[in-house]
């Protein structure tokens, strides 16, 4: 719609019924449908804020530029996340965040009731002023029902998906999914400062007790205060460079093959002399073992990391990460640390690429099979695996010195 017939039709409005005290318009802009509306809301100001994202590692990092966007525009509001408590690590140092409450995966519906009932109990009012859900599921209903006078719910774009996945056809618009967690709550008129991702290290609050100590002034976000790429060069002179590669990734069709990453680390070290870190969880132990006997020197094994404070550290010694689509790329991205991505079964269409970071995007664009999944497969449904298999160490290679190697004189 054009600004002239919005206008237009605004003027209409007023004309016809009056704009109560506590309401006021609200311009909306989708731009997954490329359409603009008015909508009559009421002027919120709420002090009372659940968020609800109870998984997995990536989505719930890529909720953080929204949570600090939310504290910008109710710096006095008591902010809660309800996050499921493998993941709470993420969250447990954000300045932004209240209070969070640990969720338990295991809890079955009865067992969620009297969870929330106990939790109910604990706090100092009878229900909060707003809900964000940014996982809208079966159990993040369960939990919020009753909860709030208001409840906002993310967009899951499930047409856009079927569409993308079955018949090719992308109605995104190139909408991120942080993106997306800012516009589930468009009538709070929450506006996007610009920033990135972000995930806090227990040494950067240093002297501070607890989380939300310092709500009610401006952070100052290590990783952007000191940019990492001014440090490295900077100390260029007196230091190895380090890559990172994170093999690893929950689904099959999502995992570069292991030969192919040996293959690139061996080609890094021969023609650089650099240091190769292989991060990941416990679960990567396995492919990082066999990348390692594949190598004709010794690469640094991080690949038993339990903590993602210690995975966030080992990223921020590293010059460049080089991973699949999974949730180490969106620590990287936290942490600006500059991203090689390579990307299988899955497109960047789905709004899940390196967030407001530098950052290649490694991928075979013109296979009529992919994508084939949203979020990734236990194997390739047409037998061949081509989105991964096509894509050669030497393609790599050239991402990762477009993106950074070549800008350094070794």
């Amino acid at each position: 719609m054009s600004s002239k017939r919005l206008l237009r039709r605004f003027a209409a409005n007023i004309r016809r019924k009056p704009v109560p005290d506590n309401h006021k318009f609200f311009v909306i802009f989708n731009s997954d449908a490329e359409t603009t509306f008015l909508k009559c809301m009421p002027d919120i100001s709420p002090q009372k804020i659940l968020v609800i994202r109870l998984s997995s590692m990536g989505d719930i990092v890529l909720t953080t530029a929204f949570v600090r966007q939310l504290r910008a525009q109710f710096p006095q509001a008591e902010i809660h996340f309800l996050v499921g408590k493998r993941f709470k690590e993420i969250l447990e140092c954000n300045p932004h965040i209240s209070k969070i409450i640990e969720y338990d995966h295991s809890l079955q519906r009865q067992e969620i009731l009297v969870f929330k009932k106990d939790f109910v109990k604990t706090l100092s009012f009878k229900k909060y002023d707003v809900v964000i859900d940014l996982q809208r599921n079966l159990r993040s209903w369960e939990f919020r029902r009753g909860l709030a006078k208001k409840v906002l719910k993310v967009e899951k774009a499930r047409f856009e998906k079927i569409a993308l996945v079955r018949f090719k056809k992308n109605f995104f618009k190139n909408t991120t999914i942080a993106e997306r967690y800012r516009r589930t709550a468009a009538e709070l008129d929450i506006q996007d400062d610009g920033r990135g991702l972000e995930l806090w290290l227990p040494e950067e609050r240093k002297g501070e007790k607890g989380i939300g100590r310092t709500k009610h002034r401006k952070e100052n976000y290590p990783p952007e205060s000191k940019p990492h790429h001014v440090l490295r060069i900077t100390h260029y002179a007196s230091r190895v460079t380090r890559i990172a590669i994170a093999p690893g990734a929950h689904h099959f069709t999502k995992r570069w093959p292991l030969e192919k990453f040996a293959e690139l680390a061996e080609m890094l070290f021969k023609k650089y002399s650099c240091e190769i870190v292989l991060l990941g969880s416990v679960a990567d132990k396995e492919i990082c073992r066999k990348i390692s006997e594949k190598l004709s020197f010794i690469a640094i094994d991080r690949s038993d990391a339990t903590s993602v404070f210690d995975t966030a550290r080992e990223l921020d010694a590293c010059d460049v990460l080089i991973t699949n689509d999974t949730g180490v790329m969106h620590i990287a991205a936290a942490r600006r640390i500059p991203v090689v991505a390579i990307f299988g079964s899955t497109v960047t269409a789905f709004g899940f690429a390196p967030f407001r970071v530098e950052n290649r995007i490694v991928e075979v664009s013109d296979l009529p099979c992919r994508p084939c999944t949203h979020i990734g497969r236990a194997e390739c449904p047409l037998g061949h695996f081509n989105c991964m298999n096509l894509i050669a160490p030497d393609t790599v290679l050239k991402s990762v010195e477009e993106l950074f190697l070549k800008n350094i004189d070794f």
